[in-house]
């Protein structure tokens, strides 16, 4: 993962109160368990659903939150790239054009020599 996704806690207490929240997620996840465990028994279909609500609460990314955060670090990189002129991308056009005609008219000729040459062996 990118260094972008996780941000770092600026103080001490910042990271203090983050882990505070932290346990008391876990623990309400797992009080949520030891209930689930109870209705296993009684409806698997029940438990099923509750387990996945348990899971997308404990902070497991879905597909479409794997998406936006995939956008968002795009649109960061995208704001860091240097973007030619519009004379720089006209003149390397140019180049490279002037190059692929130059390029073409070599082995044109180079073509027309050698099947010339084989002409004149063959015949």
């Amino acid at each position: 993962m990118s260094r972008l996704q996780k941000k770092k806690p600026a103080s001490e207490k910042a990271k203090n109160r983050i882990e505070t929240e932290n346990k008391t997620d876990f623990s309400d996840s797992s009080s949520k368990l030891s209930n689930t465990k109870s209705s296993i028994v009684a409806s698997p279909l029940k438990a099923k659903s509750e387990k996945s609500l348990v899971d997308a609460k404990a902070g497991a990314p879905n597909f479409f939150q794997k998406a936006m955060e995939f956008l968002r670090e795009v649109k960061v990189e995208l704001k860091k790239v240097t973007w030619p002129t519009r004379k720089q991308t006209t003149g390397t056009t140019i180049v490279v054009i002037v190059f692929v005609f130059i390029l073409a008219t070599f082995l044109g000729f180079f073509d027309f020599g050698l099947s010339k040459l084989v002409q004149v062996v063959l015949t």
